[in-house]
């Protein structure tokens, strides 16, 4: 009886749209509870994770991979500066950080005089390289009378060798490399410079000859161009010339001040 009165009320309502049971949703949406706990999304944690920070400003997973190295330095040093500290000390500038120098020969490494000149000899242009000691003197003057009447003489003292005789690290600037000369320019050769180096066309300058071991290098042990190389290894010659050709093989060209 209960049951025929049910099914009839149930009859009622569904005609009148008035009865909502709540064990069966609308739509016939499946109501079961036992969803799967595992995301279908699951993230690859094998690298880095970018995320952003309430500055809105991406950070990098610090758990993720490390970045990758800097590229590998392929650029040799190039030579930029030369200048005197003092008349026995040169310092040599570089584009980057220099290796130790303790085991570059110093011979390598070779002064010259070179002057240009140009249409000097019957219509010829030419380079003329010159052992710089060979003006590198001291002068002396005394002064001697005769009765009432007394004059000065001047006499050039020995020539003074400028051969490279050792190489040392600056103590500030790793891109920087020192030069101790054997003997010190004199008053005499640096007025012979200044007057070569007026027009543009000379001036003191340093040669080097690269190539084996026992050269100048970067950190990464790249070498250090050749500058005048020819210079060098005519050790045996006090002059050189180049016709037809205006400082050869000097690239750059860095005319060294001679302020003394």
């Amino acid at each position: 009886m209960l049951g025929l009165r049910f099914n009839r009320l149930v009859h009622v309502a569904l005609a009148g749209g008035g009865l909502t049971l709540g064990g069966c949703p609308p739509g016939g949406e499946d109501t079961d509870s036992d969803t799967n706990t595992e995301s279908d999304s699951e993230t690859d944690s094998d690298g880095p994770t970018t995320t952003v920070d309430p500055s809105g400003n991406p950070t990098v997973d610090p758990t993720g991979d490390p970045p990758p190295p800097p590229p590998a330095d392929v650029t040799p040093p190039v030579l930029i500066g030369v200048e005197f500290l003092d008349p026995q000390i040169l310092r040599l500038s570089f584009t980057e950080a220099i290796a130790p120098t303790d085991t570059v020969n110093p011979k390598r490494f070779r002064l010259s005089l070179g002057r240009f000149y140009e249409n000097a000899y019957y219509g010829y242009s030419r380079t003329l390289y010159n052992e710089p000691e060979d003006f590198n003197h001291e002068l002396y003057c005394v002064e001697n009378c005769y009765y009432y009447e007394c004059y000065e003489q001047c006499y050039y003292g020995p020539t003074l060798e400028l051969d490279v005789l050792d190489l040392l690290p600056d103590a500030y600037d790793s891109s920087m490399v020192v030069v101790l000369l054997e003997q010190p320019v004199t008053k005499s050769l640096c007025q012979l410079v200044t007057s070569v180096g007026a027009n543009g066309l000379g001036g003191l300058l340093l040669h080097y000859a690269d190539g084996g071991s026992s050269q100048i290098t970067d950190l990464a042990g790249l070498p250090l161009a050749g500058n005048g190389a020819t210079w060098v290894k005519l050790a045996d010659q006090t002059y050189h010339v180049v016709d037809n050709q205006q400082f050869p093989e000097q690239n750059p060209f860095l005319p060294i001040p001679c302020p003394f």
